[in-house]
């Protein structure tokens, strides 16, 4: 028994530790992180947008020390390869840390000629300002224009409050290593050659908060993509093409319940998208905006990329995701004692899982626990593709 509670423990220690690092490392909580004298702060020139607006933020730049210059990386003509800042967006919600997109890393511009970011000196305390664009579609694939244009979550930013930080990262872009020491862990000794030390996942800005409202435009164009709106009286439906009535086929993108020049509502805010060979985003919310029920997910098996449920109380009762390696990981929560109900591990493709169950006492001791071994997937081919769908038993 001793080694069951053991076991258990330490596999609600560990994932337990692992969102309590990417929380702290997301807000610079790290107090053990090199001291980096140079910061990031991010900002909007408005208080809201409306969805498909060209939405300008400014990356403030300063040097907080007060008797040396430093050095930064800052964008110039670079318009291949990594970017040196790049957005996350993150969900509202103050119950979970819940990372809803992140822009892709590297650069996709129409190239004409290589370029190059440079460095820049501040004085002590001296700061500077760059802007760079979201929803610029106009300059995203000119090579024409500054890059400062060239930022996208990939998928349409819809209506409704998020938190947005920024990350500058100059790890693997050539420049860096001669301003930087690079670390991936805090303890680390670096060399004494004058060079700052950096994260090699690079430095955060906090988050602020970005207002995205809904227009009461029928038609909407966002990130490049031209959306027809209809509504029931309730729900507001965001079609790929104009459609006579409502429909939920693949066509409909997007439902929401945000009413024209709204970014929230009081309660029962409804929000779900599908992005065909992406995934799909659903959640329902408690009446102060905390998620209830969050899922990111595909159409085919496993179909579960990220999910966090919660009881009533605020208690989680299940968290799932795809883990590095692409395995696919779930697990149950007994309440109030945070207990662990069911997990399992599957392989990428779902045709293996292993699950383990666990059984406690009245006083909620672990008495014993149970593995099987499931096949809760099956591959076909799809498209000339192979895909996994769910395993459907004859009786």
């Amino acid at each position: 028994m001793e080694v069951h509670i053991k076991y258990i423990n330490q596999t609600v220690m560990k994932i337990f530790l692992s969102l309590l690092l990417i929380w702290a490392f997301s807000f610079n909580l790290f107090a053990d992180l090199k001291y980096h004298p140079i910061k990031f702060e991010l900002s909007t020139e408005k208080e809201y947008y409306y969805e498909g607006e060209k939405i300008t933020f400014f990356i403030t730049i300063t040097n907080t020390d007060k008797e040396k210059t430093h050095p930064v990386l800052i964008p110039h003509t670079q318009n291949v390869g990594q970017k040196l800042f790049y957005l996350n967006l993150y969900d509202k919600a103050n119950n979970t840390f819940l990372l809803r997109a992140t822009e892709d890393k590297m650069l996709n511009m129409m190239v004409h000629d290589t370029g190059t970011v440079k460095i820049v000196y501040l004085k002590p305390l001296e700061k500077m300002v760059i802007p760079i664009y979201l929803n610029d579609f106009e300059n995203y694939y000119s090579y024409h224009t500054q890059n400062s244009s060239h930022h996208s979550f990939g998928v349409p930013l819809f209506a409704g409050i998020y938190k947005v930080n920024v990350t500058y990262n100059p790890y693997g872009i050539a420049l860096g290593d001669s301003i930087y020491n690079y670390y991936h862990h805090t303890e680390t000794d670096l060399p004494n050659n004058g060079k700052l030390p950096m994260w090699s996942t690079g430095d955060l800005s906090h988050p602020m908060n970005l207002k995205i409202r809904r227009s009461n435009d029928t038609i909407v164009s966002i990130e490049k993509d031209t959306f027809y709106i209809k509504t029931d009286g309730y729900y507001y439906y965001y079609m790929s093409e104009y459609v006579p009535t409502i429909t939920t086929d693949l066509r409909c993108i997007h439902i929401s319940n945000l009413p024209a020049d709204s970014c929230s509502v009081p309660k029962s805010e409804y929000f779900y998208s599908h992005f065909t060979n992406l995934y799909a985003e659903y959640m329902s919310r408690f009446d102060d905006g905390d998620i209830l029920e969050y899922r990111k997910f595909t159409d085919y098996c496993p179909d579960y990329l990220y999910t966090e449920r919660y009881n009533e109380q605020k208690q989680k009762v299940l968290y799932q995701c795809q883990l590095p390696d692409k395995r696919f990981y779930s697990v149950t929560y007994l309440q109030p004692q945070n207990s662990i109900e069911e997990e399992s591990y599957c392989i990428p493709n779902g045709t293996k899982c292993t699950v383990t169950t666990y059984k406690y006492d009245k006083q909620g001791i672990l008495i014993k626990k149970k593995q099987t071994e499931t096949e809760p997937c099956v591959e076909f081919l799809l498209d000339g593709k192979i895909r996994s769908g769910k395993r459907v038993t004859v009786l």
